[in-house]
């Protein structure tokens, strides 16, 4: 069942802040926990402990400086946290509106002050983004088919890994039909694809692959599903005006 990181997540994230705020002091501005764990949607074993920190400069040494203690938390098996300058933060509005606002809707300041609670993040260019990203993340499925159809394992890892990326995707789609995203992924998928008119059972049988059950029926005939339902993804999305807003605008 979803809920908050477990003890076991909740001692590594500690240690990882201690170790943190050890080596930096008061240059560690901040740090947000965003994702699946913020929004109460984590799972144990399958979602990951996602960070953006803002410190006051990433000279060479200050990353030198903090290498171990990302090490250690990447040996955990977590992403890399996201690094950032106050002024990097500010910058990078107009370019990462997705993911921007996407954490802005559902963080938790775990150090320091928060950074998002003044932010303001346009929505111009978010519509592009969007289909630029879904885009890519397809060519890299494609790819990573034929690699591994002959592998019904690599072919079941290829599925199920990519659902948590398509799904955040897929939450930032959603905005542009003016809807805020549900904390749940699956949720969030769901109300996508009533949005545009898709088919949610493709999204729905990957993301059961995802938490270990078994497949209703082949692999490939399931990618070709999934496949079909994300190709339509893209040209619901290709099909909108370019500019602010979402389907009213």
């Amino acid at each position: 069942m979803s809920g908050a990181p477990d003890a076991a997540a909740d001692r590594h994230l500690e240690s990882f802040l201690r170790a943190l705020s050890g080596v930096l002091g008061p240059r560690l501005t901040s740090v947000v926990l965003y994702g699946s764990a913020a929004r109460g949607d984590f799972g144990p074993g399958t979602s990951d402990l996602n960070l953006l920190v803002v410190i006051e400069d990433l000279e060479r040494s200050t990353l030198e400086a903090i290498a171990p203690a990302i090490a250690e938390w990447t040996a955990q098996g977590q992403p890399p946290p996201r690094l950032f300058t106050p002024s990097l933060l500010a910058g990078a509005v107009d370019v990462f509106p997705m993911e921007l606002l996407d954490i802005q809707a559902g963080r938790r300041v775990l150090r320091g002050g928060d950074p998002f609670a003044t932010l303001v993040v346009p929505r111009q260019g978010l519509r592009l983004q969007c289909e630029r990203e879904l885009r890519e993340k397809l060519m890299r499925l494609q790819e990573g088919y034929v690699d591994t159809h002959a592998s019904s394992e690599g072919l079941r890892l290829l599925l199920s890994d990519s659902y948590t990326t398509f799904a955040a995707l897929l939450r930032g789609c959603l905005r542009l039909y003016d809807v805020e995203p549900p904390s749940r992924n699956t949720d969030a998928v769901a109300l996508f694809c009533e949005h545009a008119g898709i088919d949610r059972m493709p999204f729905e049988e990957v993301e059961a692959l995802r938490r270990g059950a078994a497949p209703r029926d082949d692999l490939k005939a399931l990618y070709s599903r999934y496949h079909e339902a994300l190709a339509r993804v893209i040209d619901a999305i290709d099909r909108m005006p370019v500019g602010e807003g979402g389907r009213t605008r």
